[in-house]
């Protein structure tokens, strides 16, 4: 503790400059012990396959049985606030990846960062990179606190087909992280305001850094995330909806149309609608999300996919014992096959490309930074289905290969 205040006085003089600024100090790891494995895939194109996934995606490949340690969004941060009189205060934080397994990850203030200003009366700006509000909402849905492999984001927010379950981004990448709608987006402006009679909102925008050609010779493209979020709390009831727009990240050129940026797909529009209920009801904890993504090109290619829309939904299900000391749970999700159109009128196909996703498990709190787990998880694919709670070998899992793991875990704040 002598050292960690040590390190904070440092870090509040490095910042500010000001023997008076508040400083603190903070993190929270998270490793999980897991045994997975894929099974099921599909082996050779159906004839019946949607339009969406090509015939050599069906290669009929598993995961064998293997043993992992991951650690989710386990972290190390500084944040903290100077006064500046009249209710005004410089609020600053700088957040990283804290990779206790040693495997990759982002580096320094590669999570949520900024710096801004923040009043009683008319609440907070700042610049960095952030949660959109779109992600903010659902961030507690889950039981475990923090994310981790098999939380929500199995189905919600992105349609697999390699799409990740979450990205850190500051424009469009030109990757399939370009259609996720779980978003750490930098180069972004925040507003958060206090809450009025229970209500609050939150307003997001990445400004269009990426401003371009695709290609040498293309027309210029404009990516630009913007997205709000508006809640109302009341007791132990929190009812909260969200939409986010992606300008020129042309996700549906990720997920099967054509290229992004030429004469003939000049642009795009995908958007994301999601509600959110969270409620306590005595002991029983209850979550549900439901959400509509869409992803458009303006696209006049001959025959090309030029959209595509689906419904997902995700609820948990937690029955607290002992003064709220441990918790079992359930999940269950379940992602449509959704809609597709092509160029032309043509007909578009997208037969099996749903999921469902279940998950049960137990948490031990020994303290109130202190928590683990056991868990089981089961993911299973239709024919055509690419969603993938596990990444073991990459992020492309084969059409209709079901993910299955159990394990162990422990998390610690401080």
């Amino acid at each position: 503790m002598k050292n960690k205040s040590q390190l904070a006085a440092c870090v509040a003089l490095a910042f500010t400059g000001a023997a008076h600024a508040e400083v603190v100090v903070y993190g929270m790891a998270m490793p999980f012990l897991e045994q997975a494995k894929s099974e099921n895939a599909t082996t050779g194109a159906p004839a019946d396959r949607p339009n969406m996934v090509p015939a050599s995606a069906y290669t009929g490949l598993n995961d064998s049985p293997r043993s992992r340690i991951t650690v989710g969004t386990s972290h190390l941060g500084v944040r903290g606030s100077e006064d500046l009189g009249g209710g005004l205060k410089a609020v600053f934080q700088l957040e990283s990846a804290f990779q206790i397994d040693q495997n990759a990850g982002p580096g320094l203030g590669g999570r949520d960062s900024k710096i801004g200003l923040r009043h009683e009366a008319w609440g907070e700006i700042f610049l960095g990179q952030w949660d959109t509000p779109y992600k903010y909402i659902a961030l507690p849905t889950n039981p475990i606190k923090g994310g981790y492999d098999f939380d929500r984001n199995t189905l919600i927010s992105n349609v697999g087909l390699g799409v990740p379950n979450t990205t850190t981004q500051f424009t469009r990448s030109g990757t399939k992280a370009d259609a996720s709608f779980d978003r750490r987006q930098g180069n972004s402006v925040q507003y958060w305001s206090p809450t009025w009679a229970g209500f609050s909102l939150r307003l997001q925008h990445s400004v269009n850094e990426g401003k371009g050609p695709v290609a040498a010779g293309g027309p210029n493209v404009n990516p630009t995330v913007t997205a709000g979020s508006v809640q109302w709390d009341r007791g132990t009831l929190s009812l909260r909806y969200a939409y986010e727009q992606h300008r020129d990240y042309f996700g549906m050129s990720q997920i099967g149309g054509s290229a992004a940026g030429t004469l003939a797909n000049a642009s795009s529009k995908d958007q994301a609608h999601k509600f959110v209920i969270l409620w306590l009801i005595g002991s029983t904890r209850i979550t549900g999300t439901y959400e509509e993504l869409r992803y458009r090109n303006d696209d006049h290619t001959a025959g090309a996919i030029k959209e595509y829309k689906r419904n997902a939904y995700y609820a948990v299900l937690e029955q607290r014992f002992f003064n709220g000391s441990q918790s079992l749970w359930g999940a269950y999700g379940r992602a449509d096959d959704g809609d597709c159109a092509r160029v032309g009128g043509l007909t578009c196909s997208t037969h099996a490309m749903g999921a469902d996703f279940w998950s049960v498990g137990y948490i031990y709190r020994f303290s109130k930074r202190t928590e683990g787990y056991l868990y089981y998880y089961k993911l299973n694919n239709k024919e055509s289905g690419t969603y993938n709670p596990a990444t073991i070998i990459g992020p492309v899992v084969a059409p209709g290969a079901d993910s299955s793991a159990y394990g162990l875990g422990i998390q610690q704040f401080f």
